[in-house]
C-alpha cells in the first residue's frame, strides 16, 4: 500500500502502535494514534510523534475517529471484537496489524517466526545464524522493537526476521515471507481466540500468502503443524526428532542432520549445544532447516549454534547457591511451555508456578508435575485453581507463597544440596507485574539476594 496522503488510525499506544504510527506518518500519512485509556507517553516519545504530525487520543474511542480513515492499524494486545473495528469493518475500512505494514514497507525479504512455545528461541538463534553470513539482519515483532520500525530502517539485501504471535497474524492481509516456521500448536490464547480452530487458523496466516519459491519448516512431530502441508503452496521443510525426513532437518542418535533430498549432512552433536532440553533441539532444527535452504553453509550454521547461549527468562541458569540451582523460566507463560521446561530435567525439581490465570486446562498436567516436581510452589491469581488440580492429581506437598521473595527463600528451604528450584510459571503474569520481562527480573534479584545472605 501507499501511505503517501492516506488517514491511519493506529489502534494501540503500546510500542507496536508507536513504532506504526511514527513510520506511517513519515511515509505521508496523517496519523492518528489512539488508545482507549488515558495514556500519558514518556516526554521524548510524544515529542518523536509530534515532530512528525501525529495525533495522539487516549483516554476515549468513539466512532467519530472513523471519519475519512482509509486504514485501520491495529495493536496485537487488542481484541478485533472491540466495538470501534467491529464499526470500520462494518463502514468497509481494512483493518491490519501491524505485521502488514511491515511487510508494506521492508526493503529485504522477511523471514518469519510462529508457534506456541519457543518462538523467541528459535527467532534469537535464526537471527545469529544469519548474521553470520555477513549481510544486513534487523529483528523485531513479539521480540525487541516494534516490526514496523525495524522495517523502515531495513535497508535492501539483507533480512528482516521477526517473532510473530497469532495476535499478530490473525489480521494480515498481503503479509508474505520468503521463510516462515511453524514450531508446535497447543491450547493457548483462547480467550482471545475463542477456539482452538480459530487459534490454528491464525497461526496458518504465516504461509498463506507464501508462493513455491518460499520455504515453510513444519515440526512432523506435531499432528497439527505437520496438517498445515497440506494447505501449503511454498517448498515444505520438515523436522523430527523421532525419525529421518526428505527435506529439512532431523535428529537421530544424538547428532544434528540437514538434508536436501535425502542427502544428509552433520551439523552438530547434542554434546556441543548448551541449552538444554528436547524442546531446544526442535528450535534448532528449525533454524538449521531453513537457513540452509536459504544458502547459509553448515560450517556457519554449527558455529552459530555451537557458541549460542539461550536467551533471556526461558530456562535461563540463573545461580548455583549451596547446591542449590535456580533457573528463570518466567517466559513459560502456558502450560505446554513448562512440560518443556519440567522435561529438560532429569531429575525432580522445585518448582514455583502461577500468576495470571489464562484458564486453560491443568488436569492432565498435573500428572506430569506430580512425576517431575518434588515440591509445588504456588503463587498469583491461579493458585487456588492450580492447587485443585494438583491435590486431584494426587499431589501432596503444595505450599502458597504471597510474593516472589517468598516463593523463592521458600524454595530455598526446602531444596537439598543437587536440588533445582525452577520458576515456570504456565501462566501470564499481570496479576503481579507488567510483563514476563518484570516477573523474571524479579525471581532473579530474590535469587541474588539470597547469595548476598539477606534475613528471611
Amino acid at each position: 500500500m501507499d501511505y503517501n496522503n492516506t488517514h491511519i488510525l493506529v489502534l494501540g499506544a503500546g510500542e507496536s502502535g508507536i513504532g506504526a504510527s511514527h513510520v506511517v506518518a513519515q511515509l505521508g500519512a496523517h496519523v492518528v494514534l489512539n488508545d482507549y485509556k488515558k495514556i500519558e507517553l514518556p516526554s521524548d516519545v510524544q515529542a518523536m510523534l509530534e515532530t512528525v504530525g501525529v495525533t495522539v487520543i487516549t483516554g476515549h474511542q468513539d466512532e467519530s475517529l472513523l471519519d475519512n480513515v482509509d486504514r485501520i492499524i491495529i495493536s496485537p494486545g487488542i481484541s478485533l471484537d472491540i466495538p470501534i473495528v467491529k464499526a470500520a469493518k462494518e463502514r468497509g475500512i481494512e483493518v491490519v496489524s501491524e505485521v502488514e505494514l511491515a511487510y508494506d514497507i521492508s526493503k529485504s525479504p522477511i523471514l518469519g517466526v510462529t508457534g506456541t512455545n519457543g518462538k523467541t528461541t528459535t527467532t534469537t538463534l535464526l537471527t545469529e545464524v544469519m548474521k553470520a553470513t555477513g549481510k544486513p539482519i534487523f529483528v523485531g515483532g513479539n521480540i525487541g522493537d516494534s516490526l514496523s520500525e525495524m522495517a523502515y530502517k531495513m535497508p535492501i539485501g539483507g533480512y528482516l526476521i521477526a517473532e510473530l504471535s497469532s495476535y499478530q497474524l490473525e489480521s494480515i492481509k498481503e503479509f508474505h515471507p520468503l521463510g516462515a516456521i511453524v514450531l508446535n500448536i497447543s491450547p493457548d490464547h483462547l480467550a482471545r481466540h475463542k477456539t482452538m480452530e480459530n487459534y490454528v487458523l491464525a497461526k496458518e496466516n504465516i504461509f498463506k500468502s507464501q508462493t513455491p519459491t518460499d520455504y515453510l519448516v513444519l515440526n512432523a512431530d506435531d499432528a497439527v503443524v505437520v496438517d498445515m502441508a497440506n494447505r501449503a503452496r511454498s517448498q515444505v521443510l520438515y523436522i523430527s526428532q523421532k525419525h529421518a525426513v526428505e527435506n529439512g532437518a532431523y535428529y537421530e542418535n544424538g547428532h544434528l542432520y540437514v538434508v536436501r533430498n535425502g542427502n544428509k549432512e552433520l551439523i552438530i552433536e547434542v554434546v556441543q549445544i548448551h541449552i538444554p532440553g528436547a524442546h531446544n533441539i526442535e528450535n534448532i532444527l528449525s533454524v538449521i532447516a531453513l537457513t540452509y535452504a536459504l544458502g547459509v553453509s553448515a560450517e556457519l550454521i554449527r558455529n552459530a549454534i555451537f557458541t549460542f547461549t539461550g536467551v533471556e527468562h526461558r530456562l535461563e541458569r540463573v545461580k548455583t547457591i549451596n547446591g542449590v540451582t535456580y533457573y528463570n523460566d518466567s517466559k513459560a507463560t502456558n502450560v505446554d511451555s513448562v512440560v518443556k521446561a519440567l522435561q529438560a530435567f532429569p531429575k525432580p525439581v522445585i518448582l514455583l508456578m502461577g500468576g495470571h490465570d489464562k484458564m486453560t486446562p491443568v488436569e492432565e498436567f498435573m500428572i506430569l508435575v506430580k512425576e517431575k516436581a518434588k515440591e509445588l510452589i504456588l503463587m498469583g491469581e491461579a493458585a487456588e485453581r492450580f492447587e485443585d488440580a494438583a491435590r486431584a492429581a494426587g499431589i501432596k506437598d503444595i505450599h502458597r507463597a504471597q510474593s516472589m521473595k517468598e516463593a523463592v527463600r521458600l524454595g530455598r528451604d526446602l531444596a537439598q544440596p543437587g536440588d533445582i528450584v525452577l520458576l515456570s510459571p504456565a501462566c501470564s503474569s499481570f496479576d503481579w507485574y507488567s510483563c514476563f520481562e518484570e516477573r523474571g527480573e524479579d525471581f532473579k534479584k530474590e535469587v541474588l539476594a539470597l547469595e548476598e545472605g539477606s534475613e528471611p
